[in-house]
């Protein structure tokens, strides 16, 4: 049997992030990230993207998706930010991937956080 250990230590002082920052030389970039689409969802998304995308001869698809394409409308604004994340993707990681198949995956992921037992009214 495995033995467990409990720390009963002080807990540390939390550092500033501005005396790290100082320390290694960093300078201010002005970028702002919202930390609910920051650095995070983008790896997150890359990750289910390498997973799934699978090349068949021509453009790689999402594994599990239809073969028929659904048409969906966009808001202009999601359509230019969705070009940019494939965009992204492609100068980055080397990722051949579309606007298209990243809608895709960014609506699976906020559906697979919605339960069935939700649904029946």
């Amino acid at each position: 049997m495995a033995k467990i250990f409990k720390d009963i230590g002080t807990t540390q002082k939390r550092v500033n992030p501005k005396h790290i920052a100082n320390a290694l030389g960093a300078e201010e970039t002005g970028i702002r990230i919202n930390t609910k689409q920051g650095p995070a969802s983008l790896f997150s998304l890359r990750q289910f993207l390498i997973g799934r995308l699978k090349s068949t001869g021509g453009r790689p698809r999402i594994i599990g998706t239809r073969k028929v394409q659904s048409k969906i409308s966009y808001f202009e604004e999601d359509l230019k930010k969705l070009t940019e994340i494939a965009e992204y993707y492609k100068k980055k990681d080397k990722i051949n991937v579309t606007s298209s198949q990243i809608a895709s995956a960014l609506i699976h992921a906020e559906l697979s956080k919605i339960s069935e037992s939700e649904l029946h009214i």
